[in-house]
């Protein structure tokens, strides 16, 4: 079974309010963590979430305004002080390079991991994993700004009453699952 989850962190935009944080948003995909718009006040958000730096493996800025980006050192530093022992990647859009180093060394802090940088500089696949293929659109903000896409990759799913249908049952499903035929029989038969 799959583990998924989106974990909304703010939706204020460029003003806190009392109720609602400046944006973020955690998408826990397959054993994943991916950040989106780390604004400010991000880690106190993901504290009062249940969100671990552990959790994290990308964050993604989809622009440089400071509703999105200004909750980037207070992450990046949590993730140094909490030693993460996996890679973490920052991907956002290239114009923007000197933001994100400003932002990333904003005070002074003892870097133990290295966050891997993976700017955005045009539309494409940005990351492919076995869970997801992660993709990057250029968006129309004042600003240069990519959205971002998860894609789940394509896969099969057996439904027993169809397969029952053409005698197919017990240790054959997997056969035909793994190989994609049985004793002439093919996938395309039993859809």
């Amino acid at each position: 079974m799959s583990a998924r989850e989106l974990v909304v962190l703010g939706t204020a935009s460029q003003v806190p309010t009392r109720h609602r944080n400046h944006n973020g948003y955690l998408l826990r995909w397959d054993g994943e963590g991916l950040l989106f718009d780390p604004g400010e006040g991000t880690q106190r958000q993901m504290l009062r979430a249940g969100v671990a730096a552990h959790d994290l493996n990308r964050i993604c800025v989809t622009h440089f305004h400071g509703d999105h980006a200004l909750g980037l050192p207070g992450v990046i530093q949590r993730v140094n002080l909490d030693r993460v022992p996996h890679e973490v990647t920052a991907h956002y859009p290239l114009s923007g390079q000197h933001f994100f180093e400003r932002l990333r060394r904003s005070t002074a802090y003892r870097e133990t991991v290295g966050i891997t940088e993976a700017p955005v500089a045009d539309d494409g696949v940005l990351a492919t994993t076995p869970a997801y293929t992660l993709e990057a659109r250029r968006l129309s903000h004042p600003v240069e700004s990519f959205g971002y896409r998860l894609v789940e990759p394509d896969g099969r799913r057996m439904l027993p009453e169809r397969l029952a249908e053409h005698g197919i049952t017990g240790p054959d499903v997997g056969v035909l699952h793994r190989e994609g035929t049985l004793r002439g029989v093919g996938l395309d038969d039993v859809s």
